[in-house]
C-alpha cells in the first residue's frame, strides 16, 4: 500500500487538492456489473490541474456489503502501449478512515457530517465514497489505465480478496442491431419512463447490485430502479439479447404468416424510441463532463469556507480572551473599590 506521513499529512494534501483549479480531462467507462463485489464504482473520471498540468483520478465508489466495510484496496496499472501487455508501473492505493483517503462521505443523498465519520468510521451499505479524493496519475497514463479492485477489509476484521478488473463496459443499446432494437419497441412495457430515461444499456445483475436499463447502478434488494422506477425482474427477462432475438424470430415469423395470408402487419411508431448515436455518446458525455465539474466546484467552495473559518478562528478565541479579561479586571476594579470605600460601608 501506499505509504504517507501519516493521517494528518494526507489530509493536509487532500484538502490542498481540493482548492487546486480542476476541469475534467476524461470520463472512463465502467458501466459493467461486478458478477460478486462488494462496490461498485459509481463515477471515475480523470481530471487536471489548469496551473501545473498535474493529472488526478477520481474514483467514487458505492458500498453494496451487508456487512461495512472497513477499507477498500485499489490498484492502478500503467501500460506503455507496447506490444507485451505488461504493465510499465502499478500504483496501490487503501480507502480507509486511518488513510484518510475516505474523502466526502454520502448516504441517502445527504453528506455525512465530519464528527458522525469520525464516530463511525466503517463503511456501511448503501453509502458513497472517494469524492474528492485525487490520485496523482503519470503524464502518459492515456496509452492505457487500468483499475484494479484488489480487496476488501470489513469491520469484523475478515478480509476478502477480489483481484476484479474494474474496465468493464455494459452492452450499449445503440450499439445493437437495429432489429433487436426495434424489438424492444414490441416489449416494453413503460413507455413513458422511456421518454425521460431513454435506455441506454442492456441489463445486468450481480450479487450485490443489478444494472437498469437506464444505466443506474442499484443495490440487488431493490425491485425497481432508483433513478427511472423499472421493474428489475422484469428487464432481465426481457430484455436480454437472446430474449430480443427470439421476440425478432417470432415478428419474422408472423410476417411470413400474414404474407401467405395477403395480410399486412401494423408496424408500430418506433420513431419515439429511437436512440441515435449521437445522444448515446457526445450529449451523455458532455452532460457528465458538467456534472462532475459542477461536483468539484462544490468541493472547491466548501473547502474554502472551511479555511476561512479556520483562519477566522484565532480572531474569535482572540475576541473571548478579551471579552473575559475585561470582565475580569472590571471585577477586580469593582472589588478594589469596596476594599477602599469608594462604595461606602457595608
Amino acid at each position: 500500500m501506499r505509504k504517507g506521513s501519516g493521517r494528518s499529512e494526507t489530509l493536509k494534501r487532500v484538502h490542498r487538492d481540493r482548492l487546486r483549479p480542476l476541469r475534467i480531462v476524461e470520463h472512463l467507462d465502467n458501466s459493467a456489473v461486478f458478477a460478486d463485489c462488494p462496490v461498485e464504482i459509481k463515477e471515475s473520471y480523470a481530471v487536471s490541474d489548469r496551473d501545473t498540468g498535474e493529472l488526478f483520478l477520481v474514483l467514487i465508489f458505492r458500498c453494496l456489503s451487508e456487512k461495512p466495510l472497513e477499507a477498500l484496496d485499489v490498484r492502478l496499472l500503467f501500460y506503455d502501449g507496447g506490444r507485451i501487455p505488461v504493465p510499465a508501473r502499478k500504483e496501490e492505493f487503501r480507502y480507509s478512515w486511518e488513510t484518510a483517503m475516505l474523502g466526502q462521505r454520502t448516504l441517502d443523498g445527504q453528506v455525512r457530517r465530519e464528527k458522525d465519520c469520525k464516530r463511525e468510521t466503517s463503511i456501511v451499505c448503501g453509502e458513497e465514497f472517494g469524492e474528492g479524493v485525487f490520485l496523482p496519475l503519470p503524464e502518459d497514463y492515456f496509452r492505457k489505465l487500468q483499475i484494479e479492485l484488489v480487496g476488501a477489509e470489513y469491520s469484523d476484521g475478515s478480509y476478502e480478496t477480489l483481484e476484479l478488473p474494474a474496465c468493464g463496459s455494459a452492452r450499449r443499446f445503440a450499439d445493437m442491431d437495429s432489429d433487436l432494437r426495434a424489438s424492444y419497441t414490441h416489449v416494453n412495457i413503460f413507455r413513458q419512463e422511456e421518454e425521460l430515461h431513454p435506455i441506454r444499456v442492456l441489463p445486468q445483475a450481480g450479487r450485490n447490485v443489478w444494472l437498469c436499463c437506464c444505466g443506474h447502478k442499484n443495490p440487488v434488494a431493490v425491485p425497481l430502479c432508483e433513478k427511472c422506477g423499472r421493474e428489475k425482474d422484469w428487464q432481465l427477462a426481457n430484455l436480454s439479447e437472446e430474449h430480443l432475438l427470439q421476440v425478432r424470430r417470432a415478428l419474422d415469423e408472423e410476417d411470413e404468416r400474414l404474407v401467405r395470408t395477403r395480410k399486412k402487419r401494423v408496424l408500430h411508431d418506433v420513431s419515439a424510441f429511437v436512440q441515435p448515436e449521437r445522444y448515446a455518446s457526445e450529449e451523455e458525455k458532455q452532460s457528465k463532463l458538467e456534472e462532475s465539474e459542477q461536483a468539484l466546484k462544490r468541493l472547491a467552495e466548501a473547502e474554502r469556507a472551511r479555511e476561512e473559518r479556520i483562519r477566522a478562528l484565532p480572531k474569535k478565541i482572540g475576541l473571548i480572551l478579551l471579552v473575559l479579561f475585561s470582565v475580569w479586571l472590571i471585577t477586580q476594579l469593582i472589588l478594589l473599590g469596596h476594599d477602599l470605600g469608594y462604595f461606602g460601608k457595608t
